[in-house]
């Protein structure tokens, strides 16, 4: 047989996760194209498009294998048409090959052909593929933004004088790459478990009806798992939602870099003008720091601490990792936007910075952003967008090595004595639990995001996971289990 079209080495641009990569798949068309000229004939078999692998060069895309067979219009090869097509085939090539072209026809049975050309063509199959919502068009996934034409293959016959294919010419097989930044996958041999990752992720998950899991490199924000759940073409991972209280970790941090960290006493209940904010199930949590008032997820210290540092600290905290901004995923394309955040006109207001203490108002996020804030907390301070590209790492400083550590041992102190303590595993687990309000309401009832986000392990932090469930009832019930599982499994890996 030819060499086959998978012997290309055309590819691998970047990424994911899914540091994700490019290779050309072939698009096979019935309707193939064929062009003449006075000395030779071409026939355009299939077109090269994108191809996304995982960083260590796995492909992603559940691509098929499908045989086709180049035909000439001459005796030898047609008396070998009997070895591959049935009767009914064989008038029916038979009689394009009158036409005096080469005829393009799948083979389901492989037999040897001396005079027929036979050439593997790759077919794009995404189903039950990993991390599809991430990746797949049809998701508005990656392929949205990169599945493009980057090249074609021909098969060039030689002709006689009279037009027709000299019957001793096999064809002369063309690739024409046209795509850019286009590298060698034969020298990728780093080997990475961000297959297993995501497969962790979606095992673990499978409690959640509608949600999402993110895993995170927590040095980069390179993104290593990504789920989506709810058998629909939302990718959840991207969706805003309201994000409640671990949004307490961004005002805890913008209160220790400019070294606040009062003591309140909460009576279950804070009163702002003309608005009484409640703990959740009105529990009196009495004398509070940060550190405890993190743990119990306290609304009253957070609205108190908010008012107490204003606007504009809060604000630049926020700026420093990424709220209210657009960005994108991978190579200046795959836009991420319509998350929310109230501006300094909004902010004027004492009842919307109080919400903003903890977490509700005009603010929304997506997992996948949250998850990279968890990684600037595990990261020294430093903080990364999220990202799908290989090697990708900003590292701008978001807030002190000082505060990220004090938030590292306040996260753990959540884990350990407060409500994340259904996500403990083996005393080296950290993170933040959310019960979010979205003032919808179905039968009678508000609708609750639930989330837990946190980072592991704690003494060297790897991984960065947030984890969000729609219609849920708490962080601690829905989401820290779901956590736990999946470090479980990584510590198992």
């Amino acid at each position: 047989m030819s060499k086959r079209i998978t012997s290309l080495g055309v590819a691998f641009a970047i990424l994911l996760t899914f540091a994700l990569g490019r290779c050309g798949y072939i698009n096979f068309s019935n309707s193939y194209k064929v062009d003449s000229s006075y000395n030779s004939i071409t026939v355009d078999i299939s077109t090269l498009f994108t191809n996304i692998y995982s960083r260590n060069g796995v492909l992603l895309n559940n691509n098929t294998h499908s045989l086709y067979a180049v035909i000439k219009p001459s005796e030898k090869s047609m008396a070998e048409l009997k070895y591959l097509y049935s009767n009914d085939d064989i008038k029916y090539i038979t009689d394009e090959l009158k036409k005096g072209y080469p005829v393009v026809m799948p083979v389901k049975n492989y037999a040897y052909t001396k005079y027929i050309r036979l050439e593997e063509i790759v077919n794009q199959n995404n189903d039950n593929m990993l991390c599809r919502h991430l990746i797949d068009k049809n998701f508005s996934g990656l392929e949205k933004y990169v599945d493009k034409k980057i090249g074609s293959l021909s098969i060039n016959y030689s002709v006689d004088a009279l037009g027709r294919v000299l019957d001793s010419d096999n064809g002369a097989i063309y690739v024409i790459v046209i795509g850019t930044n286009i590298k060698e996958l034969i020298n990728n041999s780093k080997l990475e478990n961000d297959e297993k990752l995501q497969k962790i992720a979606e095992a673990s998950s499978k409690k959640i009806s509608k949600g999402s899991v993110v895993i995170l490199d927590t040095n980069t924000s390179q993104i290593l798992a990504s789920v989506s759940l709810g058998g629909d073409y939302l990718n959840r991972s991207l969706r805003p939602y309201a994000i409640g209280s671990i949004f307490k970790i961004v005002v805890a941090a913008a209160a220790l870099e400019n070294n606040i960290n009062p003591q309140y006493d909460c009576k279950s209940k804070i009163k702002v003008g003309d608005t009484t904010f409640h703990c959740q199930n009105k529990h009196k949590h009495g004398k509070q720091h940060i550190k405890e008032a993190l743990a119990n997820s306290c609304n009253c210290y957070f609205v108190n601490l908010a008012l107490k540092l204003g606007k504009d600290k809060i604000l630049n905290t926020a700026k420093a990792i990424g709220f209210g901004e657009s960005f994108n995923l991978f190579d200046n394309t795959f836009p991420v936007t319509d998350l929310s955040f109230p501006n300094e006109e909004e902010l004027n207001s004492k009842g919307q910075l109080a919400l903003l203490g903890f977490g509700q108002g005009k603010l929304t996020d997506n997992p996948l952003h949250f998850a990279s804030v968890v990684s600037a907390v595990a990261n020294g301070g430093y903080y990364n967008f999220p990202t799908l590209n290989i090697n990708s790492k900003d590292n701008k400083r978001a807030f002190s090595a000082k505060t990220a550590q004090t938030l590292k041992e306040y996260m753990k102190y959540v884990v350990d004595n407060g409500t994340g303590f259904n996500a403990q595993y083996e005393s080296n687990t950290a993170g933040k639990t959310a019960t979010a309000q979205t003032g919808i309401y179905e039968d009678g009832k508000e609708q609750l995001n639930t989330w837990f986000v946190g980072f592991y392990p704690y003494d060297k932090p790897a991984y960065s996971i947030a984890i969000m469930c729609e219609g849920g009832k708490s962080g601690a019930e829905d989401c820290c289990p779901v956590f736990r599982s999946i470090v479980e499994s990584i510590d198992k890996m």
